[in-house]
């Protein structure tokens, strides 16, 4: 079955409604603190035990501890999440990941790079988040063997058709639904879960209250929301901009971010004048560090920092600051206190974060926001000056000065900031307002106050808030492209370098820097005169590893050992990735508490180089403990080919074999008997009646903006003698999963199900409501059927018919019906004449800039009066509409 649409649409924007409450996180007790405190309860006897457990159930269980995750492009990122305290780690393999550009790892690497994970103590998740073709499943069958024999803690899956093949194929192996399968409702992560997924990844157009109520309705999946890093102005998994203008699909690992290009405002046919406002789909970068609290209160389990295409740099600094705000918000929610802001986030560590890497600045906003973690806020959003990252602002230009030669001369700067600095050898640029062009900076060689005095030095320190006469290297500026009231930028701060220069591990991998986080271990020592002394090392995750002295304790005849000198042999585990927590020698017989007592005549001995012994032996056997610990991912692995068999079962079957298809086909009109047939999606109500006036069309499908109207459009197409087909929202959100009532009082013949948590509702009805009537189902392009056993995979869900993703070319449509069986190709429905819909994004443009407000509640919806499109650089104009919501 072919459709053929109507106008092309740029980018849909969607309302949205008031966020509900905030729903409790899920309780549950951390494994290693769980088995520390047995550990010492076992030393202490069975009545401190007792005492412990009913200390324990009197607090009440609390939530596991949010794993913080980090992204890994390569080697160097690897090692500088790992050394600054990431829990985990996320990283592709050189084929089928949606980082393409990113240097990745090969499957041979694969072993080496869990064995360095291991033997941190941490995790590794694989990426295999896109699409895979039909002619890509033998390669993603053979990765996915390399993955689970490899012991990898997870893949990290938008493709439907692929998570059914990791569930056949290795059982072991945990399944992460991707952001890129736009999961924005309980509903979609119920689908998720259908699918197999452990995990999803909500979309980062959620708010916090949000991510709740997702957590709150569907409970078994564990969330994991992004955090830090850049946002991407459509949803994740629904941008076609690469796809239509360049073939290069964002659904593949290669977008081109055509977000991130300038367009101008055409309101009413009528360019606007936006100055140096250009960049209308650039967000500023999101950082959610302050609130972590109310994330774990939500129910997030990961908070993922995003950047496979960053460096090192930024994996270290980024990581350490969710670590260190994690660390704090745990220890004030297990301690019952309220955190400090100050403990998750100080304005020096903003300041780095800013340097780093942060981008969609202007005067008045530094690249960082909340994104939509704290609801709709289009004016801070996007501010669009500039898409790519500047710095930290220091000043604006006053005066430039250059006698004769344009590229010497020297510029006076005004500083407002007394938090930013600005000292010799920094880098600046010198922005414009056109980031398009060769912009002007360089370093700084000479400052001097208004007094003339030279300042800024290594001796008295960066200069701040005031007017200051910067001089450049030679031939740096052309002092001709400078004037007074253009910003300056700091690029580049040597002193940060210096201290993110020792953040990065550079020696061998199996030697931890001196830098690095190090993990906390209780130490547990125990025996007796005439027995070994042993030494327990266990970590966080309830991990032992144990060592024993050559001798035995004997009584003391001088020094007895006490605990401060027990404590010193034991040493802080340097120059390993553990560090001692706390020391529990309660089952070490006749230690003295402290040397007073030395000398006590029933004390112990043993010498100080054995305790060391002992202690390196536990720490050896710790690590290697790691090594080998977890679940064998490999365990279930199928010997044979899985990608055959799910193929083989997508096959419905020949025509010959199917009654009610050859039924159908003998009953149908002369274009029907030939196996194909024509819907018309119309998208105003004017469109519907000229298409109703086509004899020949039998199916008119509506895809209203809003719902005014819809009822009585379907009527009238029925009433004309033909199939009213409605087309349902491609995004539902907490508190519009209520819509599907809606939509089913409607009486149409048939839904377009745009998303998958509205056909996963739509499916329980089905199973679970006798009383709905839910009426035929079509799934849509939205939903990234991209070869047969995700198709398939629809198809049993109870779709009647099916329009596979735009990434598709006609080959491999071709190819996938085939794959199905005359039957099943029956079902499969081609878009053969539209404008591809390039972006579905939260962020509005009508509210942002034709408006003072924040969201629809305040802005007027001026998208109900003006005509608005985005004019290219190339001049052509693309059509902006706002649904409902």
């Amino acid at each position: 079955r072919q459709r053929a649409t109507g106008p092309a649409l740029f980018a849909s924007f969607r309302r949205r409604r008031a966020p509900l409450a905030r729903a409790a996180a899920r309780d549950g007790a951390r494994k290693g603190a769980r088995y520390l405190e047995e550990s010492a309860e076992r030393a202490r006897g069975a009545d401190a035990r007792e005492e412990a457990r009913g200390e324990a159930q009197t607090r009440g269980a609390v939530s596991r501890k949010p794993e913080v995750l980090a992204p890994a492009g390569g080697w160097p990122q690897l090692r500088a999440a790992i050394e600054s305290g990431a829990d985990c780690v996320y990283l592709g393999l050189d084929s089928l990941n949606a980082r393409a550009r990113a240097s990745n790892f090969t499957l041979d690497e694969l072993a080496e790079v869990m064995a360095y994970v291991k033997s941190r103590g941490r995790k590794a998740y694989v990426t295999m988040n896109v699409l895979v073709f039909d002619e890509e499943l033998n390669v993603a069958e053979q990765l996915i063997r390399g993955i689970a024999n490899a012991g990898v803690d997870a893949v990290i899956v938008q493709d439907v058709g692929v998570a059914k093949l990791i569930h056949r194929l290795a059982p072991n192996l945990p399944i992460h639904g991707s952001t890129q399968m736009s999961v924005t409702s309980g509903e979609g992560a119920r689908f998720a879960r259908a699918l197999g997924c452990k995990r999803v990844v909500v979309g980062r157009e959620l708010s916090v209250d949000e991510i709740s109520a997702v957590k709150a309705q569907c409970p078994d999946v564990e969330v994991e929301a992004f955090v830090h890093g850049a946002l991407c102005v459509s949803y994740s998994g629904q941008c076609f901009s690469s796809e239509a203008w360049g073939g290069r699909s964002a659904n593949r690992g290669q977008c081109a971010q055509a977000c991130r290009m300038p367009y101008g405002l055409v309101v009413d046919g009528a360019l606007q004048e936006m100055g140096d406002v250009k960049y209308l789909l650039s967000p500023q970068d999101l950082m959610a560090v302050e609130l972590v609290p109310e994330l774990i209160d939500a129910g997030v389990g990961c908070f993922k920092i995003e950047g496979r295409l960053k460096g090192p740099e930024y994996v270290a600094i980024a990581t350490q600051a969710y670590r260190r705000a994690v660390d704090a918000a745990w220890d004030a929610r297990t301690n019952n206190r309220q955190v400090a802001r100050s403990e998750l986030l100080t304005e020096e560590q903003r300041l780095e974060l800013t340097q780093v890497f942060a981008r969609g600045q202007d005067a008045d906003y530094d690249g960082l926001t909340l994104g939509f973690l704290e609801g709709p806020m289009h004016q801070r959003l996007v501010r669009g000056r500039a898409p790519r990252h500047r710095g930290v602002l220091l000043g604006e230009v006053t005066r430039v000065q250059h006698p004769g030669r344009r590229s010497h001369g020297s510029l006076t700067i005004r500083m407002n900031n007394d938090s930013v600095g600005m000292k010799r050898g920094d880098g600046v640029v010198i922005d414009r307002g056109a980031p398009e062009e060769r912009e002007e900076g360089g370093r700084v060689y000479e400052i001097f106050d208004q007094s003339g005095a030279s300042v800024g030095g290594a001796n008295d320190g960066a200069v701040t808030v005031g007017e200051y006469s910067v001089t450049f290297g030679a031939n740096q500026i052309d002092f001709d492209r400078v004037e007074a009231g253009d910003l300056v930028w700091r690029t580049s701060d040597p002193t940060l370098e210096a201290k993110l220069a020792k953040m990065v591990p550079t020696g061998p991998a199996t030697t931890p820097s001196r830098e690095c986080h190090r993990d906390p271990c209780a130490v547990v020592v125990s025996g007796a005169i005439g027995e070994k002394l042993v030494i327990k090392i266990i970590d966080d995750a309830g991990r032992v590893g144990e060592g024993c002295t050559a001798s035995t304790l004997s009584k003391s005849t001088n020094r007895a050992l006490d605990l401060t000198s027990l404590k010193k042999a034991i040493g802080e585990l340097g120059g390993t990735p553990l560090e001692v927590s706390r020391v529990d020698a309660s089952a070490l017989r006749g230690v003295v508490e402290d040397d007073s007592a030395s000398g006590a005549e029933d004390g112990l001995y043993i010498s100080p180089g054995e305790i060391k012994a002992a202690r390196r032996d536990a720490v050896d056997a710790l690590l290697a403990t790691r090594l080998v610990s977890g679940p064998n991912r490999a365990e279930g692995l199928a010997e044979r080919s899985v990608r055959d068999e799910l193929v083989a079962d997508a096959w419905w079957g020949a025509v010959e074999d199917s009654k009610e298809f050859v039924a159908s086909a003998r009953s149908a009109s002369s274009n029907k008997a030939q196996g194909a047939s024509i819907s018309v999606l119309c998208r105003t109500r004017a469109q519907a009646e000229a298409a109703m006036e086509i004899a020949w069309i039998d199916e008119v499908a509506l895809d209203f903006l809003e719902v005014h109207g819809l009822q009585k459009t379907t009527r009238a197409v029925q009433a004309a003698g033909k199939r009213a087909i409605v087309a349902t929202p491609r995004v539902l959100k907490p508190q519009e999963e209520q819509l599907w009532r809606f939509y089913l009082k409607l009486g149409a013949d048939g839904l377009l199900i745009r998303s998958a948590g509205l056909l996963q509702t739509l499916v329980e009805l089905r199973e679970t409501d006798a009383d709905v009537v839910v009426p035929e189902l079509r799934g849509d392009f939205s939903l990234n059927a991209a070869n047969a056993i995700g198709a398939d995979l629809f198809l049993k869900l109870g779709l009647e018919r099916l329009t596979p993703t735009h990434d598709l070319n006609a080959d491999q449509q071709r190819d996938l019906a085939t794959a199905l069986g005359p039957v099943g190709a029956g079902k499969i429905e081609i878009i053969l004449h539209q404008h591809l819909p390039i972006f579905h994004t939260e962020h509005c443009v009508f509210c942002r800039f034709m408006s003072d407000g924040n969201s629809y509640k305040d802005c007027g919806h001026p998208c109900e009066t003006k005509n608005l499109h985005l004019r290219d650089n190339h001049g052509a104009d693309h059509l902006v509409l706002a649904d409902m919501g």
